[in-house]
This record gives structure tokens, sequence and C-alpha cells, in this order.
């Protein structure tokens, strides 16, 4: 390796994206949990400047427990491509995880190991690596959670703490997510007509995604059940589609998620729908990318046994 001088190096993170990560932690206060930083950074000599500018969330296709978690790759390389189309100049910086459901109050060994696997990589994109690291939660505070930041770079064996003063909070907005604070949903009864209801910032969310990459997904309301739900076609391989429906569920002040098919137009996916009965997800984009990821794996195996 090569003998480097100690990097400086100064972060600078939106509220907006401590809110999401910390929100994520709420989420999963027993397991860990993590995601994709994305964002903008400059380099000048030994200097280097990190604009953490988004936070890609881990996806539904994760491995997770107390001391290990494993994110959905797949989801997270689609969000990213679907940003960099519209950010030309996002970075991805690093990742972020927690350790605050086990004690352990630095990254492990696996992790240092991960890391420095990923900034020697030949295909990363940069000469460094940002890690966050959530390692407390704090309790009647006002940032909910303490956090420790490292920086990696390529070809050097060490692993640099960024101390506390580098650290700086704006107040800028976010790539991804687009919405971080919650919003009042408008959404149609089957009649055209439009009704106010509660506020969900996951909600909003999943209507972003939906936007994006299931525009025929659509938010309802029922008049008669009062109950938020989205309906419409799913595409997938083969130049097949089916109807999708995804029923919101507000218990105990939790929100939850499920989806079936409504009409498989003659596809192979029995046993599928009867194993999404009784599943429940925390987000409707989570579960539509759930069982659209299962019913493309069937028709594919399904297509070869012919």
């Amino acid at each position: 390796m090569f003998n480097f001088k100690k990097p400086d190096v100064e972060v600078y993170i939106s509220k907006n994206a401590l809110n999401v990560i910390f929100d994520e932690c709420d989420r999963y206060d027993f397991d860990e949990t993590g995601g994709r930083i994305i964002g903008a950074y400059q380099k000048k000599g030994n200097k280097y400047r990190i604009e953490v500018q988004g936070i890609i969330e881990p996806g539904s296709q994760v491995t997770r427990s107390a001391t290990i978690f494993v994110p959905d790759r797949e989801h997270q390389t689609k969000v990213f491509r679907m940003v960099e189309e519209m950010h030309p100049a996002i970075e991805h910086l690093g990742s972020w995880h927690t350790h605050h459901m086990n004690g352990l109050t630095t990254l492990s060994s696996g992790d240092r190991a991960t890391y420095q696997r990923t900034v020697n990589h030949h295909m990363h994109n940069t000469d460094f690596y940002y890690a966050l690291l959530v390692i407390e939660k704090k309790h009647g505070s006002k940032q909910r959670y303490v956090i420790r930041h490292y920086f990696l770079r390529r070809n050097d064996d060490s692993i640099y703490e960024i101390p506390d003063s580098k650290v700086h909070i704006t107040d800028e907005p976010l790539v991804w997510p687009k919405t971080t604070t919650p919003v009042p949903a408008i959404a149609k009864t089957k009649a055209g007509a439009e009704v106010q209801v509660k506020t969900n910032e996951g909600r909003a969310r999943d209507q972003e995604f939906f936007e994006e990459f299931h525009p025929d997904l659509k938010p309802l309301l029922s008049k008669k059940t009062n109950v938020f739900y989205w309906k419409g076609k799913l595409s997938l391989i083969g130049n097949t589609s089916l109807d999708v429906l995804v029923i919101e569920s507000d218990q105990d002040g939790g929100w939850s998620y499920s989806v079936t098919a409504t009409n498989n137009e003659g596809l192979p996916i029995t046993e599928i729908l009867e194993r999404y009965k009784d599943r429940d997800f925390k987000s409707a984009r989570h579960a539509v990318l759930s069982i659209e990821r299962d019913i493309n794996q069937e028709l594919y195996m399904n297509r070869n046994r012919v």
C-alpha cells in the first residue's frame, strides 16, 4: 500500500437525510438496517468535501438480524440509475447502517473488510468510501440517535473517523427520497371525486415511487369503507401484465400494506397469490416490488420448463 497523509474531510449532511435514517432506525429497533448514501463531492489535494444529498432505502429483499444486514442491492441500483438520469453529477458516496440494537459502538471487522473491498474494487467510481454508523438511541433528545462517521481511501489500509467538528448539518433538500415531511394526500373515489385522506409520510414516498416506476398504479379511496389503496396494471416479463391491488391498513397507529392480483389472466401464479394472502409490508412500494419479483421469477421458470 501507499504511504498516505491523513485526509482532511468535511461532511455536509442534510437534516432531511438524517431524518430518513432515523425513521428507518425507528422502524427496526431490534435488527440492523441501513441504506446507500448518494450526493456530490469535491477534492483538492488531500482535502475532501462530501455533500450528502440523498438516502436510498434498503429495499424489500434484505437480510436482517441483530448483527447482520444485507440490503436489496438490485433495488438500490435501480433507484440510483433513475436518480442518476435526473441528476447526472450524482455519485454513490458510501452507505450507512446501524448498531444501536446490539451495543457495538464502532465498525465491526466485517464492516471494515466489506468497505475496504468496495473502495478498492475497480468498478467503484470514487477513490474514497464514506460510512455513517448509528450507534445509540437518544431518548428525549432533539437528535434521536448518536452517529459516527468514517472515511476510507483506495489503496490505504487505514480507516479514518471524521470528528464531529468536521460534520455540518444543512437544510438542503434531498434528491431522494423526494418527500421527507408528512404531506396531505389527495385520492379519488371511483366516481372521480377528490378527497383528502389521513396524512402518511410513507404513502407520499410510495406514490412518488409509483409515479416513476409504475405509473399505471393509481391511488384511490373507497368511499364506503374509507380505505386507501392503489390499483392498476403491473407490467411483467414476456410482454404480460396483470391487475394489482395494494391496500393500506392503519393498525394501532402503524401503517401496513397487503398486495394481491385481481385478475391473473391465466398466469401460473396461484401458489404465489396464496402466499401473499397473509403477508404484510411496511410500505406499498415494497409490497409491489416483492410480488413483481416473485411473479417474474415464476414466469421465467415456467417458460424454461416448456
